[in-house]
């Protein structure tokens, strides 16, 4: 495996720079002609109570049972955690938050039993926490689960990826981790796409982690060339539900074990913000540009910097659990940027009583000019990219990031934004 993840890692950045110079181009493209056009549906999770619901998305527990209804083949998941109610010593709740993961679950359960083929990826760190629902799906016939665990691949690092594939027509990607709480007791957002070139991207990097996770020894392919890579990506498009055509790539994370044709998101990113010119809209759970390690991760946060001073408003939504010794410092420091302002949400305690790990934004995106979208399960800091698992979607055309940008602005106005102050004083929250 040593042998083949070296080759991998030698090769995953020329093939980043290629597909970097072919979204590059796209930005500037306006008339290039699709081989298939798939549609995509934005889907919210909110917490119970509050004023975080947008009435024109659906709810994620509705569209996963849908989806999963829907299969007839094969259901892949994979997910940082699993955890119904109760199942961990920290997954506890009120007797009214309802644990909206089981009927999910349940509907996995019968498309195993209707003869569709069921594999679940679960983190091999976090599966300590959590091992219950991994461990009673891999006793069920036609269901496997299988332990990924990114240390023997990078050294550290997590699965940290949350997305699901329905037979090989479309798949589900979000800030949703399959934990009960995600469902309705967390502000998460996700998107449902039908397209099978993009779901076969997907499903490429599923392979190669359930390969890995096998102790398989992975196939490699060959790296496309700039042209074929823009061809590729140039003839994905996807219909929003406004009616808008928008071209679609699929990235993913840490450069070094990609399949073949699947570019860093890393890169993306940073030109994504680099072609701002009016505004850019970005939400995390967490923002950090240095870790416990002190490693210095500032490419993202010099790209911000620089819409800034191009003249691009900055709007950014972090939640309070940001609000840590060694995060604030360098948020304080963004937010004393001209032309950059940045919110913590303070999302209330459930009637019920506490929640832990939950009632907070969770979220992942960012949108840049009313015309390009990214949407992951990355929160931006260096582990995520460097050494973590994690998938991402990129959106290009005018209209893409209509939705994420209503759900942006409910958190930003609304009434649990407090302003991050560059002299302000601030203490984390109680998470557990």
């Amino acid at each position: 495996m040593n042998r083949a993840t070296n080759s991998m890692t030698s090769s995953r950045h020329a093939a980043g720079v290629c597909v970097t110079i072919a979204f590059l181009a796209l930005w500037a493209t306006t008339g290039c002609f699709a081989e298939d056009v798939g549609t995509i549906e934005f889907v919210e999770s909110w917490p119970q109570e509050t004023a975080l619901d947008l009435a024109d998305l659906r709810d994620a527990p509705d569209v996963w049972i849908e989806a999963l209804a829907a299969a007839t083949a094969r259901v892949d998941v994979a997910s940082f955690y699993f955890s119904r109610k109760g199942d961990g010593k920290d997954a506890y709740g009120p007797d009214e938050a309802p644990d909206l993961l089981v009927p999910v679950l349940t509907e996995l359960v019968r498309a195993a039993e209707r003869g569709v083929d069921v594999r679940l990826l679960a983190d091999g760190k976090f599966i300590k926490n959590y091992p219950a629902v991994p461990e009673w799906i891999d006793g069920i016939d036609g269901a496997e689960t299988r332990i990924f665990d990114m240390g023997t691949v990078c050294g550290s690092g997590v699965l940290h990826a949350k997305y699901f594939l329905i037979d090989d027509e479309g798949f589900y990607v979000g800030s949703q981790n399959w934990d009960w709480r995600a469902l309705n007791q967390i502000h998460e957002l996700g998107v449902l796409v039908r397209h099978p070139g993009l779901t076969a991207s997907v499903r490429s990097v599923f392979e190669l982690d359930w390969d890995l996770a096998g102790a398989n020894q992975p196939v490699e392919g060959g790296e496309p060339t700039e042209a074929e890579a823009l061809a590729e990506i140039a003839r994905h498009e996807l219909q929003t539900a406004s009616g808008r055509r928008v071209k679609a790539v699929v990235a993913a994370s840490p450069a070094t074990h990609l399949p073949a044709g699947v570019p860093w998101d890393l890169p993306l990113l940073i030109e994504m913000i680099d072609a701002a010119r009016d505004s850019v809209h970005l939400q995390l759970l967490s923002y950090g540009t240095t870790d416990r390690e002190k490693r210095l991760f500032d490419d993202l946060d010099r790209a911000l910097r620089r819409a800034a001073v191009r003249g691009a408003k900055v709007h950014i939504i972090l939640a309070n659990w940001s609000k840590s010794k060694y995060k604030l410092p360098w948020i304080k420091s963004l937010a004393a940027v001209p032309g950059i302002e940045i919110r913590f949400t303070n999302i209330p305690e459930f009637s019920g009583g506490f929640i832990p790990f939950a009632r907070v934004e969770h979220a992942k995106y960012l949108t840049v000019d009313g015309n390009a979208l990214w949407i992951g399960t990355s929160n931006w800091s260096r582990d995520y990219f460097y050494n973590s698992r994690n998938l991402s979607l990129f959106l290009l055309g005018a209209g893409a990031p209509r939705d994420p940008d209503v759900f942006f602005n409910l958190s930003w106005q609304g009434p649990y934004a407090e302003i991050v102050e560059p002299g302000g004083e601030y203490s984390p929250p109680r998470r557990n």
